[in-house]
C-alpha cells in the first residue's frame, strides 16, 4: 500500500513547481505583448522601406554587385559567413534546436562546414551548441530582451568590416521569423550579396505584400552626393535594418515559445496533481477499510 504521506509530500511539491512556472508564464506573456508590439510597428517601417527600394530601383540598382563589392580587395571564393541569432535562455521549446537543424541540412557534414563556414552567434544556446560542435565561431554577443539597435554594434561592425575587405562570398542570416503566438517560422536570407531572387523568396516568406503605389518606379528623385555613393550607403542600411528585423523577430518568437511551453508544463503539473489526489484518496479509503476491518475482527 502506498503511503499516504509521501504522496501528500509529491502533490505539495508539484504544486510549488506549479506555481513557479505559472510565474514564469505570466512573465513571458507580459515581455511578448511589449516584443510583438514592437515587432508589427517594424514590420509596419519595413514595408515602407522596402517599397521605397522598389521605387528607386531604375535610379539605383542596389542587386548589382559593383555597388556591393570593393574591387581593390581579392574575395574570399567560396567561404561563407552565417549570422545565426538563437537565445540567451532556455525554456522555450525546441526554438533552437529547429533553428539550429535547418542551419546544419544546409551545410552537409562538420567538416564540410568547418573548411567553408565562419559564423557569427547571437545567442548563449547556439555559441554553446557550435563551439561544442567545432564550427569555427569568429564573433558573439548576447542581446537583453529590451534591446536597442545600438546593442547590435559589434555585428554591424564586423558585416561592414567582412564586407568592406571580401572575406566572404557570401553572407547569410538565420533566425525564427514570428508569424504568431503559435507559429515561429526558421528563416534565411542572404545579406550579401543581395540579389532579386533571394530578396523576393524573403519577402514571400514574411508574408509583405508591397502597395502597388510602392512597385512605381518614381522619376523625380534627387540623390545625393551621388547615385553611386548613396547606393552603398543604402546597402549598408538594408543589412542594418535586416539584421535588427531577425533579431526582433527571434526574440518575439522566444517569448511565444516559453509561453506555451510553460502554459504546457503548467497543465501537465495539474493533471500530476489530479492523478496523485485520486491515487492518495483511494490509499486513503483503503486504509479506513483496513483498520475498520480489524476493528470488527476484534471485536468478534
Amino acid at each position: 500500500m502506498a503511503n499516504t504521506k509521501l504522496i501528500k509530500t509529491k502533490i505539495k511539491s508539484v504544486h510549488n513547481l506549479q506555481k513557479i512556472i505559472k510565474a514564469l508564464e505570466i512573465v513571458s506573456t507580459v515581455k511578448l505583448q511589449k516584443l510583438k508590439q514592437r515587432t508589427l510597428n517594424f514590420r509596419g517601417f519595413m514595408k515602407q522601406f522596402l517599397g521605397v527600394l522598389y521605387a528607386i530601383k531604375d535610379h539605383i540598382d542596389i542587386f548589382d554587385e559593383n555597388n556591393q563589392t570593393n574591387k581593390d580587395t581579392k574575395n574570399s571564393f567560396g567561404r561563407r559567413l552565417i549570422i545565426l541569432v538563437t537565445t540567451d535562455k532556455g525554456l522555450c521549446g525546441s526554438l533552437n534546436s529547429k533553428l539550429i537543424k535547418h542551419l546544419q541540412e544546409k551545410y552537409g557534414t562538420i567538416k564540410e562546414a568547418k573548411e567553408n563556414v565562419d559564423i557569427f552567434v547571437i545567442g548563449k544556446k547556439g555559441l554553446d551548441f557550435f563551439v561544442g560542435a567545432g564550427w569555427n565561431v569568429v564573433g558573439t554577443c548576447h542581446i537583453k530582451d529590451n534591446f536597442v539597435e545600438n546593442d547590435l554594434n559589434s555585428v554591424f561592425v564586423y558585416i561592414k568590416q567582412a564586407i568592406k575587405e571580401n572575406r566572404y562570398a557570401k553572407i547569410k542570416i538565420y533566425f525564427n521569423y514570428f508569424k504568431n503566438v503559435v507559429m515561429q517560422v526558421p528563416l534565411r536570407f542572404k545579406l550579401y550579396p543581395l540579389d532579386q531572387e533571394s530578396f523576393d523568396a524573403f519577402l514571400e516568406n514574411i508574408d509583405k505584400k508591397l502597395d502597388n503605389i510602392a512597385l512605381v518606379p518614381n522619376n523625380n528623385l534627387l540623390l545625393e552626393p551621388d547615385p553611386k555613393t548613396y547606393a552603398k550607403s543604402l546597402i549598408e542600411d538594408i543589412v542594418h535594418h535586416i539584421v535588427y528585423y531577425a533579431v526582433l523577430n527571434n526574440k518575439t518568437s522566444e517569448q511565444a515559445s516559453r509561453m506555451l511551453a510553460m502554459k504546457n508544463a503548467k497543465d501537465n503539473c495539474g493533471e500530476i496533481v489530479s492523478g496523485l489526489q485520486t491515487v492518495y484518496n483511494k490509499t486513503r479509503q483503503q486504509k479506513i477499510t483496513q483498520e475498520i476491518s480489524e476493528i470488527v475482527s476484534g471485536s468478534l
